[in-house]
């Protein structure tokens, strides 16, 4: 039994070390990639590096993960359908989630042997196995799951962001167009302008219409439907009306832009007012403990059959 608990300590010590050393390793960025980046304008260094991940391939995590991945689904353990609709608007690979999943099912599975492991050093005879046995499988079982919790909050609050970049992103092709500009013209330098994830995307999208020679409103409509924005679905039709049939589209981009500012400003007095309903039940609670702690004092004197003042008052004869 020592030997074994040991052996589990051991490994789990050595994983703990084999992480902070791969977390602690520097991943320097090249100096050309950097000037790279900042030379061309709404571009950051996050994209640099995010680049460069993408040219060096996938890592030991990705291939763990697919490994994984590939053994969940020939089981049909892991329903990917909806998760993987979450991963794309996040921009996470899926490799990558399921390695975080199997990390936090170590971590699960490996906590109450540790905790075993700690007892055993002080001599503690009453731990039971099959206890043990149970609380590490539902641990680990926890563990797995538990990355998936945070996805739809995460997912929403991306939504979000995006809506809000894209009532600025309307406001400057309207302004482009109002000076002259072509459906094209505005749609490209509106990108071009901005900066954040959101630009980068759009300018993913439009360079991709490019490459493709198809129209923007087609690659921004795919990207409106990967990112399950309606907003931005809305916008492809309207430009699609302006750059295909020759409608006058400066007007409604404009009241879309508007929508957009009015429903985020909403939205932000929504969650204020959620938040702030949020806040009652903690208030409640510690008024609680308060009450009852108060109350401790005159319920023991009535149950010991003394006065208050005589509880209170200790220095009294």
């Amino acid at each position: 039994m020592s030997a074994l608990l040991a052996a589990l300590f051991g490994a789990g010590i050595g994983l703990g070390i084999w992480f902070l050393i791969q977390a602690l390793q520097p991943k320097p960025l090249a100096l050309d990639a950097v000037d790279t980046a900042l030379a061309r304008p709404g571009q950051s260094v996050a994209s640099a590096r995010q680049a460069r991940r993408q040219t060096e391939g996938p890592s030991a995590k990705d291939h763990i993960g697919a490994a994984v991945l590939r053994f969940a689904q020939a089981t049909t353990f892991l329903d990917n359908a909806t998760l993987e609709r979450r991963l794309t608007i996040l921009d996470k690979p899926i490799e990558r989630h399921v390695y975080e999943k199997v990390l936090g099912a170590i971590a699960g599975f490996m906590l109450p042997l540790l905790m075993v492991g700690v007892l055993a050093t002080q001599n503690v005879d009453f731990i039971s196995l099959p206890l043990v046995a149970i609380a590490s499988i539902a641990l680990a079982v926890l563990g797995f799951f538990y990355p998936d919790v945070p996805l739809a909050e995460q997912v929403e609050e991306r939504q979000r962001s995006f809506r809000q970049a894209l009532s600025s992103y309307l406001d400057l092709v309207t302004i482009i167009l109002a000076g002259g500009g072509g459906v094209e013209s505005a749609l490209e330098g509106a990108a071009e302008a901005g900066d954040g994830w959101v630009f980068a995307e759009l300018r993913s999208a439009l360079r991709r219409a490019r490459l493709t020679r198809r129209s923007p409103w087609e690659t921004l409509n795919e990207l409106g439907e990967r990112m399950d924005i309606t907003e931005l679905r809305e916008l492809a039709a309207s430009v699609g009306l302006a750059g295909g049939q020759g409608a006058r589209v400066r007007q409604s981009l404009s009241a879309r832009a508007d929508a957009l500012r009015a429903a985020t400003a909403a939205d932000f007095e929504y969650r204020a007012e959620v938040n702030t309903e949020k806040m009652v039940v903690p208030v409640i609670v510690l008024v609680f403990g308060i009450v009852l702690f108060i109350a401790y004092g005159a319920v023991n004197a009535i149950s010991t059959g003394g006065s208050p003042a005589e509880v209170v008052d200790v220095d009294s004869p």
